[in-house]
C-alpha cells in the first residue's frame, strides 16, 4: 500500500515543479521561504508524515530560489552520494594540473580505501576519466577508492564539504553523513557552473546525465526531462539527488532516507 501511495504522490510533486517553474538559467540561491509553493509544501508535509521510514526532501527552483523542504537539515547516511565529493576533488586536481584524465590508476585489493567490485578486479589499470565515469554512472566503489587515493585520501575528500559550504556533511569511520540541504547546495553550485570551472562543471553534469540507475527521480518524470543525478543506497537507505531540466523549468531536487524499506 505504501509503495502504491509513493507512486501516486511522486508524479504530482515532480509534475507540479516542472509545470510551475518558468524556463530560466541554472542559477538561484536557496530561499528558505516556500514562496508560491505553500500548497505543495503542505501536501508534502502531510504525505511524508505517513511513511514508516524517515525522509528528507529539498527542492529548489533554479529560476527564483523558491522551493519545498521537509527534514532538509536532518542528517542521513550519504551512501554513494559521497562520490560527488570525490568527483569534485578529481576535477579540481585535473584543473590544477596535478592529475590528468589519462593518468593510470590501479585497483587495489583490501577494505575501506581499497577493494574491488562487480566492475573492477584488483590489479586492473584504468584511466582517471574512465574511473570517473564508472564511479558516477555505475557507482563503482573500486573506482571511487582509486580516485580518492589519487587526490590525497579520505581526509582530502571529506574536507571538500566544508570548502563547498556543505557544513553538515562529514565522514565518520567508513561512512559519510549529509543533509538534503547540503546535497542540494552542491547541485545548485554545479547548476551555476561554479564548481572548479565552467568547463569542469559541464563535464561533471555530463557524467551525472549518464547515470545508469534511473529507477528513482527520473522514473516518473515526463519524457524529455533531463536529470543529472547521483543515487546512493545502503540497507534501509535509498537516496537520489540532482538537477532536473524540463520543458517547464529547471530545479534541484534531493530525496534522502533512512530506516525505510526499498519499496517505500
Amino acid at each position: 500500500m505504501i509503495a502504491k501511495t509513493v507512486r501516486a504522490a511522486l508524479p504530482l510533486l515532480l509534475g507540479v515543479l516542472l509545470l510551475a517553474t518558468p524556463p530560466a538559467t541554472d542559477a538561484a540561491p536557496r530561499n528558505t521561504a516556500p514562496a508560491n509553493n505553500a500548497e505543495l509544501q503542505a501536501e508534502l508535509d502531510a504525505y511524508m508524515s505517513g511513511l514508516d521510514g524517515t525522509y528528507g526532501v529539498s527542492v529548489v527552483s533554479l529560476s527564483d530560489g523558491s522551493g519545498v523542504f521537509v527534514n532538509d537539515e536532518t542528517l542521513f547516511p550519504a551512501a554513494s552520494m559521497y562520490k560527488l565529493l570525490v568527483m569534485y576533488r578529481a576535477f579540481q586536481a585535473i584543473d590544477g594540473g596535478y592529475l590528468s584524465p589519462d593518468d593510470t590508476l590501479t585497483i587495489r585489493a583490501g577494505g575501506f580505501g581499497g577493494g574491488a567490485d562487480a566492475i573492477f578486479a584488483p590489479g586492473d589499470a584504468v584511466s582517471v576519466m574512465y574511473a570517473l565515469d564508472a564511479m558516477i554512472t555505475q557507482s563503482s566503489n573500486a573506482a571511487a577508492w582509486a580516485l580518492t587515493r589519487s587526490v590525497g585520501g579520505w581526509g582530502v575528500v571529506a574536507s571538500a564539504a566544508g570548502e563547498l559550504g556543505m557544513n553538515s556533511t562529514y565522514l565518520s569511520g567508513a561512512d559519510f553523513f549529509s543533509t538534503p540541504n547540503d546535497m542540494a547546495h552542491f547541485f545548485r553550485q554545479l547548476a551555476q557552473r561554479s564548481l572548479v570551472s565552467p568547463s569542469a562543471s559541464e563535464q561533471m553534469i555530463d557524467l551525472l546525465l549518464a547515470q545508469a540507475s534511473d529507477d528513482r527521480l527520473p522514473a516518473l518524470l515526463p519524457a524529455g526531462a533531463q536529470v543529472a543525478h547521483k543515487t546512493g543506497e545502503l540497507p534501509g537507505v535509498r537516496n537520489d539527488g540532482g538537477i532536473v531540466r524540463g520543458t517547464g523549468g529547471r530545479y534541484v531536487i534531493v530525496v534522502m532516507s533512512k530506516q525505510g524499506d526499498p519499496g517505500e
